[in-house]
């Protein structure tokens, strides 16, 4: 399923605990405390264990499943998100 992770996190140790958690999931970073790409249920799972094991009270981490209808219908302004890289039909990209 398609996830957007969106995340608040003080602790620079812990958000960059948490950031190499998602790239680990092959989640793409869209901007700095922004991620999106391709988890099923069990890796969700996962992450919000780690997330309760590891942020604070004051933390905040976001995962919100979304359609690709959705993905495909959203405004981009600037530089936009690759539909394909994130939604697995495309394993890598050269640029």
């Amino acid at each position: 399923m398609l996830q957007l992770v969106i995340y608040d996190i003080s602790s620079d140790k812990v958000r960059k605990k948490v950031s190499d958690r998602l790239l680990d999931l092959g989640l793409i970073r869209s901007q700095y405390s922004v991620f999106i790409g391709m988890a099923n249920r069990n890796r969700i799972d996962e992450l919000s264990l780690f997330a309760e094991q590891n942020l604070s009270a004051k933390d905040r981490l976001y995962i919100i499943p979304i359609t690709r209808e959705g993905l495909s219908q959203s405004k981009q302004i600037g530089p936009g998100i690759d539909e394909e890289l994130v939604t697995d039909e495309v394993l890598t990209k050269v640029i």
